[in-house]
């Protein structure tokens, strides 16, 4: 997370957040799809800026940020050919290994 600014999290965030629709203005499966996304976004934004506000040394608690940045980068990913796409704030904070995806490399 430490090389991840401050401004590339507003950035996404606001990317992230300027997508997902409202979810009153629509009805049925949509509706609860849309909640969900935007529930997924919400606590991920709120995990990542508390635990960059904690700067805490803790492994646990550095690892818990990473994984909650790099969430929110797979939810920017779903609008990835939108024009604003911002290629500079999708930086996610570990590489995965191909052949094994929830393995981190390195």
């Amino acid at each position: 997370m430490e090389r991840i600014t401050e401004d590339q999290i507003a950035r996404l965030v606001a990317f992230v957040y300027a997508r997902i629709s409202d979810a009153a203005s629509l009805q049925g499966e949509a509706r609860r799809a849309v909640a969900a996304l935007r529930l997924v976004a919400d606590k991920q934004v709120a995990a990542v800026r508390y635990l960059r506000a904690s700067r805490s040394e803790n492994a646990a608690v550095v690892e818990h940020a990473n994984s909650s940045w790099n969430l929110l980068v797979s939810v920017a990913r779903i609008w990835r050919d939108h024009s604003d796409f911002p290629v500079d704030a999708v930086v996610e904070t570990f590489e995965f290994d191909a052949d094994n995806p929830l393995m981190p490399t390195g």
